[in-house]
């Protein structure tokens, strides 16, 4: 008779595509742990703030207290304040103050600790810059976008060793790039702006033996070969209606992880009896096989009735 594995231990074997006991609702088991900037969407961490300035000198707004935060000013808009912008100092301080008091509290037999990293790379760039800026900016000012992109990158290197220092388990570093449709840009500019950029702070991770959770929404088809030759570990939300996920999950099965996938658009308006059918037909696509962290494809004020609808369909599912 197999013995029992705690939460922590099926997840690991779930992420690395072993025996695992049953699929895992969420990143359970994992506590998450913030750097000073790295809730720039919430408010800077204050969850009643509805205008704000983050570290990068981004302003924000959020008219509604259950929203992320959307941005109204970029610092270096049309490329301009470059030769006089002041950049984030990655040595800090306070950067990590947060983060070091949280990990000192956290019981390591129970759970993976996970070092949250939003707005990574070409997020980070459209905030300084402006989306429509920097999406021109890709073809008629490469070289200003490669310098904005090689601060940035200082920076999340800077990150990633102070994290690495703090004794992260998993990152989970955010950087949106497509649609429902496609991509934001052609991929072969992904490839030459991001891609690369990303890889080297990845594998700063990788070389250290952190886990490396992607999050990017919208249409990946075109570059989810690159995403597994990037040396990702887990990938997520995999948005149901922009994704084919029999594609994704025959690219990726035994080499990345798949997190999400679940619509979240019927998570929402649904019933629960459509919502344990679109959950059954999810399971029956990525979860055959390993490899599968179930949840909705976004986060979003689920009703409570259709959370349960899903955790009980992944446990009939997984014969739990």
């Amino acid at each position: 008779m197999k013995s029992e594995l705690t939460p922590k231990e099926n997840l690991l074997r779930t992420i690395n595509f072993g025996d695992a006991q049953y699929i895992p609702f969420e990143m359970e088991s994992t506590y998450e742990i913030y750097h000073q900037d790295a809730l720039f969407y919430k408010g800077n961490g204050d969850g009643h703030a509805t205008n704000w300035i983050d570290t990068w000198g981004v302003r924000f707004e959020r008219p509604d207290a259950r929203l992320d935060g959307y941005p109204k000013f970029h610092p270096l808009q049309n490329f301009e304040n470059m030769g006089t912008y002041k950049w984030p100092d990655f040595h800090s301080p306070e950067l990590m103050k947060e983060a070091s008091r949280a990990v000192e509290k956290i019981d390591r037999n129970k759970y993976l600790v996970m070092g949250m990293n939003p707005g990574f790379m070409f997020v980070r760039s459209w905030l300084l810059v402006g989306m429509n800026e920097l999406l021109m900016g890709l073809l008629l000012y490469p070289g200003k976008v490669n310098y904005i992109m090689d601060r940035i990158l200082e920076y999340q290197i800077g990150i990633a060793k102070r994290y690495i220092e703090l004794g992260i388990d998993i990152v989970q570093f955010g950087d949106d790039a497509g649609t429902t449709k496609q991509l934001m840009m052609r991929p072969s500019l992904w490839r030459h702006f991001v891609k690369p950029r990303l890889k080297q702070v990845i594998d700063v991770y990788k070389n250290a033996d952190c886990l490396v959770l992607m999050h990017c929404c919208g249409c990946l088809t075109e570059i989810i070969e690159d995403i597994v030759d990037m040396g990702v570990d887990i990938l997520n939300p995999i948005q149901a209606g922009a994704n084919d996920l029999a594609t994704l999950r025959r690219k990726t099965q035994g080499k990345v992880a798949l997190y999400g996938g679940i619509d979240a658009h019927r998570v929402v308006t649904g019933t629960p009896e459509q919502v344990r059918e679109i959950t059954q037909k999810t399971l029956n696509i990525l979860a055959r096989n390993g490899g599968y962290i179930a949840a909705a494809d976004q986060t979003l004020p689920f009703p409570e009735e259709n959370i349960e609808a899903i955790k009980e369909t992944v446990r009939l599912f997984a014969g739990r």
